[in-house]
């Protein structure tokens, strides 16, 4: 997939240039950590890999309806691995959501999964979530404790789950032609090993969060703060931090470009789509505020 820097933004007076993520890393771990499902009902399933001809380009989640939810960024595609198996795209062109990074693609056939909750509320949208995504792992040469990572090529790009804190969202970003609501977790290893960051390959990557008891969807894997990949420093502060951000669901939940206007899932199961809620007050730590880039 395409790896780009945009035009540097200010925010809350840090300066940073946003660009498309494509991993899932972990701070403390090894490439065989965290590889197969974590339990607990996360929709581990559900996340795909996209590919293009010449192997990985992003992740995806397959909602339901044989349709699957990528960053709009990601591309060319010409199918997505569900499992071990490859599925071809259906003739139909891509679905765009609004003006936000992110796009429906359907399979030509049915891979046999379960649909995905898609979060309509933005009150639930903070607090501890699980990432799922495909992503590339560290280079042979990076060893644990080194700082920063070096990352490996796309044969270690594999399934991995990790988790983080949603502590903040920030609406209108503008990155590369698209405008987002976004949510922000921050790298800094304040939730120990499994802690992760966006990185090579996971541009599309789950963002899920257990509300009620159910899982949700509640964001999709964008953008990080730098340069196109996380740093994995040990070196957290303000202009070099590893803020990774995820398109926020709540904010397409109404209007004309919610997603279950497309009937995603299959219409009866109608209390599991995106019913048009209006949004509810913001939860986030700091007051959201517009990137022009």
């Amino acid at each position: 997939m395409r790896v780009f820097l945009v035009s540097v933004a200010t925010v809350l007076g840090v300066w940073w240039g946003a660009a498309p993520a494509q991993a899932i890393v972990f701070f403390s771990q090894g490439n065989d950590a965290n590889l197969t499902n974590p339990g607990n009902g996360v929709p581990w399933e559900n996340v795909v890999q996209m590919r293009s001809g010449s192997g990985p380009i992003g992740t995806g989640v397959y909602l339901g309806n044989r349709y699957v939810l990528t960053a709009g960024h990601v591309g060319p595609l010409t199918s997505v691995k569900v499992g071990f198996l490859d599925y071809q795209l259906d003739s139909s062109a891509p679905v765009s959501i609004g003006t936000a990074d992110m796009k429906l693609v359907r399979l030509a056939r049915d891979p046999g999964l379960g649909i995905v909750r898609l979060n309509t509320s933005s009150v639930s949208d903070g607090g501890s979530a699980y990432l799922v995504g495909y992503g590339v792992g560290r280079a042979p040469s990076s060893s644990l404790g080194t700082s920063p990572v070096t990352w490996g090529d796309s044969s270690t790009a594999t399934k991995r789950w990790g988790t983080n804190f949603v502590d903040g969202a920030i609406s209108g970003v503008q990155v590369a032609g698209y405008t987002s609501d976004l949510l922000r977790t921050q790298f800094n290893t304040n939730l120990g090993a499994n802690e992760a960051a966006l990185t090579i390959y996971d541009s599309g990557s789950a963002l899920f969060r257990q509300i009620g008891g159910e899982w949700f969807l509640v964001g999709l894997g964008a953008y990080v703060q730098n340069s196109g990949y996380s740093l994995a420093s040990a070196d957290f502060n303000s202009r070099e931090s590893d803020d990774s951000y995820f398109i926020r669901m709540s904010s397409y939940s109404q209007g004309p470009h919610q997603i279950a206007a497309v009937g995603v899932p299959e219409p009866s199961s109608h209390k599991l789509l995106l019913l048009g809620l209006a949004a509810a007050a913001i939860f986030f730590l700091r007051r959201s505020q517009s990137i022009r880039s």
